[in-house]
């Protein structure tokens, strides 16, 4: 199932999804098969899954995305990056999950390697997301030109999301307005901690031409470490209350405080006209599933088709 008409509206309900990322270890990757059933018994319109920096988890990001499309009826939308990489490169990786069944692609420039002083851009490389959008679209071209009558005819169009950043300036604004001209279908946001940045920024977007979704990511944890590290990281200030709230060794108490938090958020973004939320989940089920009870809001069928079995089976290779 291709995104785009989804997060555009077509269900005539909000959207939710998760951000996931791919296990780093073997005892990782069996205590995120426990919590992945539990978060899809949730029934999220999709999950992305996050792509390592130089593609440092290309083979479990494919692992995650092919489990979930093989065991579970929910649409799985790939990050790709392309920093440092050549144009060849980006083509036969694309060309890798679009053959594992990704119709759904999340176009990122990505970072350079950290801490890498030496490091210099591809001579061929793909330089901006911009870029990206318009390569993938290419490699899907091509790939359906070498599969002729072989391509099945539910397939579905490619849906290319990008990313789009509310604490930016008018040169992320310009940014976001080219990769929607080369054919970007919707924007998954930065993570935002306030209902009314994330309406500033959708007006100042659409007085910039720019006219795709604009889907808002919420962080949902109640961990003050992995909060501090996302402002470190984006340079989007944690507000000072919530951090307060939770400053407390009294776990439940702790849990609560953020899903009020959370959901007064969420309800503020959809009430700002949000076409849906993204939620960031750390690969933790707990936090996501309390804000999901709190929102109560309508969802999707039951997209579990697998057995219990075959789910614990682990991804196809």
């Amino acid at each position: 199932m291709t995104l785009a008409p989804l997060v555009a509206g077509a269900a005539g309900r909000p959207v939710l999804s998760f951000e996931l990322f791919p296990p780093r270890s073997e005892s990782a990757r069996e205590g995120l098969w426990r919590k992945l059933s539990d978060l899809l018994a949730a029934r999220p319109d999709f999950v992305s899954v996050t792509f390592g920096a130089a593609g440092a988890t290309r083979g479990p990001s494919r692992d995650l995305l092919a489990h979930v499309l093989r065991t579970t009826a929910v649409p799985a939308m790939a990050h790709l990056t392309c920093v440092g990489s050549s144009r060849r490169e980006v083509v036969d990786l694309a060309s890798e999950f679009l053959d594992a069944g990704v119709r759904n692609v999340l176009a990122l420039r990505g970072d350079p390697p950290a801490g890498d002083a030496g490091w210099t851009p591809h001579p061929d490389g793909v330089a901006t997301a911009r870029d990206l959008v318009e390569l993938l679209q290419v490699a899907d071209r091509r790939r359906a030109a070498l599969r002729g009558a072989r391509v099945p005819v539910d397939e579905g169009p490619l849906s290319l999301a990008v990313a789009a950043f509310p604490r930016g300036g008018e040169g992320e604004l310009a940014a976001l307005r080219a990769k929607q001209d080369a054919g970007a279908d919707f924007a998954v946001c930065q993570v935002t901690f306030s209902a009314g940045e994330y309406a500033a920024f959708v007006r100042r977007a659409r007085a910039a031409g720019v006219r795709i979704p604009l889907l808002p990511g919420v962080a949902v944890t109640d961990c003050t470490r992995r909060l501090g590290r996302i402002g470190e990281l984006t340079g989007v200030p944690v507000p000072v209350p919530l951090l307060a709230a939770l400053d407390t060794d009294d776990a439940p108490r702790r849990r609560r405080a953020a899903t009020a938090f959370t959901a007064g958020l969420a309800r503020g973004l959809l009430d700002a006209g949000a076409p849906g939320v993204h939620l960031y989940t750390f690969n933790a089920a707990e936090p996501a599933l309390d804000l999901l009870d709190d929102l109560d809001l309508p969802r999707s069928l039951d997209p579990i088709r697998a057995s219990t079995a075959a789910a614990a089976g682990g991804p196809a290779r």
